[in-house]
């Protein structure tokens, strides 16, 4: 996946309000943060700072990041599921199988409570 569908992006302005009023879940690499929404699907929005490193690493961390929320999203079956999503990141990993497992137990422990 080269772009997050138009449907799953969530808008800059929601940012704020999703951080401030959702709940979080952390995990290693970064957190996981949700409210709920009446858009009939989830959005998600990452966020990658500089702290992260350069240009080259936070790019490469926010398509990981990207291909690897969808992928987790489907395998849980959370394709219809109301919340926006949030990940604010942490620290800079460029496995894809670290960051695919850390959202999907993001998103069990977000399925529980």
């Amino acid at each position: 996946v080269y772009m997050l569908p138009k449907k799953f992006r969530l808008p800059v302005e929601n940012f704020e309000s999703v951080y401030r009023t959702g709940k979080k879940v952390r995990g290693k690499y970064g957190m996981l943060v949700f409210s709920e929404n009446n858009m009939g699907n989830p959005r998600i929005g990452f966020v990658v700072s500089k702290k992260i490193g350069n240009a080259v690493m936070r790019h490469r961390m926010t398509r990981l990041l990207r291909n690897s929320f969808l992928d987790a999203i489907n395998e849980l079956n959370m394709s219809d599921v109301n919340f926006d999503f949030q990940y604010v990141a942490f620290m800079y990993c460029d496995k894809y199988s670290l960051l695919k497992e850390e959202i999907k137990n993001q998103l069990m422990q977000m399925k529980n409570d």
